[in-house]
This record gives structure tokens, sequence and C-alpha cells, in this order.
């Protein structure tokens, strides 16, 4: 009785549950003994319910689909120069079966649904090894009274299961089954349900029971269908706590039952079936009871879970004012809404008769015979009117209070937006016009609060579930084909087996900016977009790539435009290289066609590690590294100038300017602990003839001349190859000169030795 006892107590929630499920399903709001005892020519539903519903599982939606993936990962463990190398890996392999799991798309929906019309989106996992787990109705999950949200005071619940026939076979039919199957009565239920299959006769038993799915079935086919379904076994799925002892920890145990209302049982040692019907096998033959416990499943004493969230998971966005909070005293956006909408479809009806009513035409009349003389009028342009006939004036008939009636409506209005802001994100002078900016940013700022408390929530009973889904996938010899991909992928690209245990990750939920509001990400991207050139290069990426994908929505493409690895453009390496040109003190004549940005960016990043190297070794350094310093900061400041010129850059000039100022700082006081280090040096050789800066004069026109004498070499290199490809390619036109000078002589020697022939022979005729 136990189970019933839970079925019975939910039964007054699923009467209000069903309510909100038929305002979303767009039902009208009078009832049909309303419509035939007032008379109601109008019942409709303008569908708000419906519309609000739709855009507050859009927000979710967003939020926790749209980033490019669902969670991340990090480790503590391993060396710590590839850790995040391994915490890549592991993120990126752990995500996929999610991200291609059509399964978990439609469950990740059906708890959105789910927990915007009654704030709890339960699911459960098939077995022990299934990495997504099945979506379940509010109604299907059925917990005693009084336990509080994080179920720490949770003794047991109960699942309810449905077993058609493939599906029990699928379940006891395997080569590993669980050995907590009753066969006996697994096959007795097979043969009932093949004979039922063979008669096609309902077994609807069950939603007599379940309001909601009353509402469902009535949205699907108005009404009952018999033999459109396959017969099912019903069943309960209970589990229970059981405290550790010195022999066994504590954990969960497990019980499938019948439910006798609308399946076959075993009840008092007998096997019947509900409606006084004894259960036959296929010939007609009363099958008698096994004998053994009156459980389809049992696993004894041992724990099939640790925990309750290895066997079932929530989502929660309880909008509820009392604490502590309970189970069953969490509400959603129905709960919110459907008053408000409920008033606003009946006050619609009302003020659409009324204008119907405006549209019709009456008369006066004095007896039975105008009736009929009424009846048969045909009204036309310059038509006649019997003078028994006169119409009824509109000063005359009853006129509705428009005003009130605008008022009504309105303030309904106001109150469905104001409930369901926090849930759809919507602004609340959403349309009207000429709004300042900043009541649209202090608008806009509000919805954010309230959306974002509504999705955290949400955001952190999501981080269990992904929890559980990455310790399934972490599961050695898993018989789920996407765990046993993940740790072959993870293992090929180098992951240490040893760290493919839960204990080394740290799994949180990512989260969308604007909590899945469109408007909000992309204001947010906006703003970060603008401090973007103060943050370090790699935070800079980052920020790009959400504006990219607060812009685009394409997860996909964000990761192409601006990937996670930066790919060193021609313009960074080349800088990189003249970097080195200008450290010696040499001028780099600025060239055109660069990144400007890139290139004042990298120099100053350059000089920074730099000027940190010297920092490390003292803080002093030599005048070549303060002349070099200089040399490239006036490099870095000419490519500020060019960018400069562009009006949409003045953010990222200014800090650039900024950084450079910084720097360039640094490098005057490096100047300047020279000039102390040189006169202290004097005071210790005791020479009062020399000052201290003429040492440092000195040490700098050594280090001007060694540069004049390097500008020289490299002059005289320059000219030197020059003169070398310069004798190259005389001593080459010399060459072609005089092969073409003994071509020549060589063809007048043949032309001489032919006239010379013929001169021979005309004389030796003659």
């Amino acid at each position: 009785m136990a189970s019933y006892d839970l079925v019975l107590a939910d039964f007054t929630r699923g009467i209000r549950r069903a309510l909100i499920n038929s305002s979303a399903n767009g039902q009208a709001p009078y009832t049909e003994e309303e419509v035939e005892r007032n008379q109601i020519k109008i019942n409709v539903s303008d569908l708000s319910m419906t519309r609000l519903a739709q855009t507050a599982r859009l927000q979710y939606t967003n939020g926790f689909l749209g980033q490019g993936r669902y969670f991340s990962a990090q480790t503590d463990m391993g060396p710590k120069h590839k850790r995040s190398i391994y915490s890549s890996i592991v993120a990126k392999e752990a995500n996929s079966p999610l991200k291609e799991s059509i399964d978990h798309y439609e469950m990740m929906q059906a708890k959105f649904g789910s927990l915007v019309l009654h704030g709890i989106g339960p699911s459960t996992f098939r077995d022990a090894d299934s990495v997504i787990s099945d979506p379940l109705g509010v109604e299907d999950v059925l917990i005693p009274g009084r336990t509080l949200l994080g179920f720490k005071n949770l003794p047991f619940f109960m699942l309810r299961r449905t077993f058609t026939s493939n599906e029990l076979k699928d379940y006891t039919r395997k080569a590993k089954r669980d050995p907590g199957w009753n066969m006996p009565l697994v096959n007795r239920c097979q043969e009932w349900l093949d004979s039922e299959m063979t008669q096609m006769a309902g077994d609807s038993w069950v939603d007599s029971w379940s309001p909601e799915k009353w509402e469902e079935r009535s949205k699907e086919d108005s009404g009952y269908c018999a033999g459109d379904e396959a017969p099912a076994i019903r069943c309960f799925d209970v589990y229970g706590y059981v405290e550790g002892t010195s022999k066994q920890p504590s954990g969960w145990v497990r019980r499938i039952i019948l439910d006798s209302w609308s399946t076959p049982a075993i009840s008092g040692g007998t096997v019947s079936m509900s409606r006084e019907k004894k259960m036959t096998d296929k010939a007609g033959k009363t099958l008698e009871p096994s004998g053994k416990e009156d459980f389809l499943f049992t696993s004894g004493s041992r724990i099939v879970a640790d925990n309750w969230n290895q066997i079932v998971t929530f989502q929660f966005a309880d909008l509820s004012a009392v604490t502590p909070r309970r189970y069953h005293s969490v509400r959603g956006l129905g709960w919110m809404m459907y008053a408000a909408c409920h008033l606003k479809n009946r006050l619609m009806c009302k003020t659409q008769e009324a204008v119907f009513e405006a549209l019709l035409q009456y008369f006066k009349v004095k007896s039975l015979d105008d009736v009929q003389r009424a009846m048969k009028l045909e009204l036309a342009n310059m038509g006649i009117i019997d003078d028994t006939i006169s119409p009824v004036p509109a000063a005359d008939r009853w006129q509705p209070n428009v005003g009130l009636i605008e008022l009504g409506l309105a303030e309904n209005q106001q109150i469905i937006d104001n409930n369901s802001r926090a849930s759809t994100g919507q602004p609340q002078n959403q349309g009207k016009e000429r709004e300042s900016n900043f009541q649209r940013m202090a608008d806009i700022q509000q919805v954010n609060a309230l959306v974002s408390a509504g999705m955290n929530q949400a955001y952190q009973y999501q981080v269990f579930e992904y929890r559980e889904n990455f310790r399934r996938l972490l599961k050695p010899n898993s018989k789920d084909p996407r765990a046993r991909a993940f740790r072959a992928n993870c293992l090929r690209q180098g992951v240490p087996e040893s760290l493919l245990v839960p204990e080394a990750w740290d799994i949180q939920s990512e989260r969308m900016m604007g909590g899945g509001n469109q408007t909000l990400e992309t204001m947010i991207a906006q703003a970060l977009m603008e401090w973007r050139p103060m943050m370090d290069p790699e935070p800079q990426r980052v920020v790009l790539r959400d504006a990219v994908m607060a812009l685009t929505k394409n997860p996909a493409k964000a990761l192409e435009l601006v990937p996670e690895t930066p790919v060193v453009s021609s313009t960074i390496h080349d800088t990189e290289v003249v970097f080195g040109t200008l450290m010696g003190g040499n001028t780099v004549t600025p060239k055109s066609g660069l990144n400007s940005q890139e290139v004042a960016a990298t120099i100053i990043k350059l000089m920074g590690q730099k000027i940190q190297k010297i920092m490390q070794s003292g803080g002093v350094g030599t005048p070549q590294d303060v002349i070099g310093l200089q040399t490239a900061a006036q490099y870095a400041d000419a490519y500020i100038k060019m960018l400069s010129q562009d009006p949409q850059q003045k953010a990222a000039v200014k800090a650039l300017g900024d950084a450079l100022s910084k720097l360039m700082n640094l490098v005057k006081a490096m100047a300047q602990r020279q000039q102390e280090a040189a006169k202290k040096q004097q005071s210790q050789n005791g020479n009062g003839a020399v000052k201290p800066q003429d040492i440092v004069d000195a040490q700098l026109d050594k280090a001007k001349g060694q540069q004049k004498m390097s500008l020289a070499a490299q002059s005289h290199a320059q000219k030197t190859a020059q003169r070398q490809v310069s004798f190259e390619q005389k001593l080459k036109q010399d060459q072609q000169q005089h092969a073409a000078d003994i071509a020549k002589t060589d063809l007048e020697a043949a032309a001489n030795i032919r006239r010379g022939g013929m001169k021979s022979h005309n004389e030796d005729e003659e």
C-alpha cells in the first residue's frame, strides 16, 4: 500500500499540474458545463500561456545548448605543463557524445518544458552504464512529502515504469543480465503481453490516476482510443536508502513491483490481474504463482547506487518564496502565469462577445405579427421600414464601459509581463517608442538580474548531471559504446589512464553570457570588446570568440574564426625578428601595409619581457639595453600613430599608449639606476676628478660608437656584397661575349672553308 499512498497523495497535485498543462496546450477557459449553463458564445484561448512557455523554453535552450560545449573539465593531477593539454582533450572528447546525441538533445528539451511549467525537470538513467539519461514526467516521480530540496532527508522514492514486450526482452534477454530479475514472473508477464497483443485490449487504467496523462491524451486524440497502443507492463520502480554497516557501505537498493491496478500482479500469493481477471497463457490456461517474491526485480541487499543522482537527475527553477524549500513546494513559471492567463482568456472571450453583440441589429416591435415582419425585413440602400418596426438606437442599447475594459486588459497584461520576465528575459519597456538609452540600460540590467537568478539554480543542478555523465564515461569496460569510445580517444591522444578517474577532474557547467537572452548577450559582448585592448592577449582571444558567438550564434563558426590555439601571423613573426635589430640600437624604417595594432602590441610585449628579465637580474641593465629599448619604443610609437588615424581604434590607441608609457617609465628608472651605480663606483675608487655623469656619458658614447661601427660594418658588408654582385655580373657578361666571339670565329672559318672548297672544285673542272 505504500506505493499507492504516494499515488493518492500526488493525485491532488496532479490536478493542479493538469490545469497548468491545459492552459499551455491552448485549452479554452470555460468548461463545457459553464458554456451550457451561461450560454457562452465565444470560448477560445489567445495562447498567451503557450507563447510565454515557448519563449521561456527558448531562454533555457540558448542558455544550456547554445554554447560550443556543455561543460568544462579541469584537472590538478599529472605534470603541470601538460594539465591544460589533458583538460582540453578530455573536455572535447567528453562533450562530443552529448553534442552528437539526439537522445540527449530531446532529453534536455523535455526537461526545459517541464521546468518552465512546473519548476522541476527530472530524468533517469536506463541502467548502470548508460551515459545519457531518459526524460521523465513530473507525475512519474513519486517522492514522499516534506522532502527537502537536496534530498538529504529522502528515505525512498518511486518511479513509474512502463515496459512493452520488446523493452522487457531487451532488459532480461541479455547475455549479461542483471541477476535481480525474477525470470519466472518476467516470463509470465511476457505471456500475458503476448495474449493482450492478440486482443489489442487497452490497458490505460494507470492514466485514470494521472490527471496530467488525461490532459495529454485529450490533446493527442480528444479521448481514449482502444487498440492504438501496444499493451505494456506498468510498474513502480522503488529505491530505498539503507544505512551502511561494518560489512556493507551505505547506499540505495532497488525493487520493481507490478502496478496491480493496470497490469498483472502477485497479491496475497495469487497471480491475478486488475478487473478480477486471472493471468492466463496463450492457450487460456490459468497461470500459477511462482512461489518466489512478489518483485519483478530485486537487488536484495546489493547496493545499486551510492547516491540518488546516480539514479535520477533533476533541474530546478523554483519560483516559490517560502524556505526551506521542499520538493513538493517547487513552483515554476506555469504556476505564476496560470491565473493571469486564465483570467485574460475569460476577459478576452467576454470582450469579443461584446464586440459581436455591438454588430447585431435590434428592432422594437409591438406584437408577434411585428416580429414576423421584422424577420422578413431586407435592409438595403434607400430601403423602406414599416412604421410598426423601429430600430433600437445605440443610445438605448447596453454599452460596456470601454475604458474599464481597456484598464482591465492592460493591468492583466502588466501582471503577465512582470511575472514572466524572470523566465523569458523580456524587457519591461519592450515596444515603447522614444525610450532613452539610460532607461533601456536600466531595464536590461534589471532583466539580467532576474534571468540570472532563475538560471543559476538550473545551472547548478545541471552540474550534478554532467558529473554523473562524466563518471559514466570514465567507467572501464562499460556496456555503453559512447564510454568505450571516449576512453579509447583519450588514451590515443596521450592522456594517462591514471587520470581517467572521476576524482581527478572538476566538472563545471558552461554558462552563456546573458543567461540565454540574446539581447543581453550582445550588449555584454559589446562592452567586453571595448575593454578588450586592456586585457592580456589570451583573454583577448576569449572575448573575441565570445563576441563572434554572440553575433553568429554558431559555435563552430566562432571556433573557426577565433581558434583556441592562436595562429601566429606574418606581422607578428616579422615584428619578433625586427625586435632583435631594434635592441641592437639599429633603426628600422616602419613599413606600411602591416597590422599596426599587432606590431605595436608585439613590440610592447617583447619590451615587457626584456625589462622583466633585467629586473630579475638586478634591475640595472646596460646602456645598450636602454638604447635598444628606446629604439624599440620609437618603432612602436610610429605604428601607434598610424593606428590613431582610424577613429574606430581610439580605445586601442589609448591602451597601447598607456602600456608603452609605463614601460618607458621603467626604462628611465633603469637609466637612473645606472647613473647611481656609476656614481657609487666612482666614490669607491676615490677619484673625485671623474664625475658619475661622465662615466655614464662615456658608456653611452661607447655604445653609440659601437652602434656606428655596427652600422659601418653593415654598410661595408652591403657595399662588398654589391661589388661582388657587380663583379659576378661583369664576369658573366665577359664569358657570354667570349663565347659569342668564338662562335663568330668558328662561323667565319667554316664559311672560308666552304668557299675554298668551291674554288678548288671549279679549278678542277676547268
